[in-house]
């Protein structure tokens, strides 16, 4: 990672690559991250329109508590591999994006658990 940050909003996002993203207008953009500033709403809605329709028609309820009194979907696996949410105000988001964070390196070293590990969406 170079830690050069980039802004794009003179594009809608019409799809993911293998290497990014690909822009309405033609464009496209190489990145490791991305953040997707949607506002208020079912915060599903943005990702439905991006997402293939089989995996975005089975996204969990993301908000709002669990039975556990945990909540739901956000700063957590959404039960497709690779596919993570995290939303809320920029304090929110320094804080927990460090518990994120661990949460895929532990994915990835395969030492994750089972207990908060969504049930697979494909």
């Amino acid at each position: 990672m170079d830690g050069k940050i980039k802004i794009k909003n003179d594009s809608r996002l019409e799809r993911f690559t293998k290497t990014g993203l690909r822009f309405e207008d033609g464009s496209e953009l190489e990145a490791d991250v991305f953040l997707y500033a949607t506002g208020f709403g079912d915060v599903r809605e943005p990702l439905r329109a991006i997402l293939p329709p089989d995996v975005g028609s089975k996204l969990p309820a993301i908000w709002g508590l669990n039975s556990e009194g945990e909540i739901r979907a956000a700063w957590r696996e959404l039960g497709t591999p690779g596919l993570w949410y995290m939303m809320g105000n920029l304090a929110w988001c320094r804080f927990y994006s460090k518990h994120l964070a661990l949460q895929i390196k532990a994915k990835q070293q395969g030492i994750f658990g089972e207990r908060y590990s969504a049930p697979p969406v494909y």
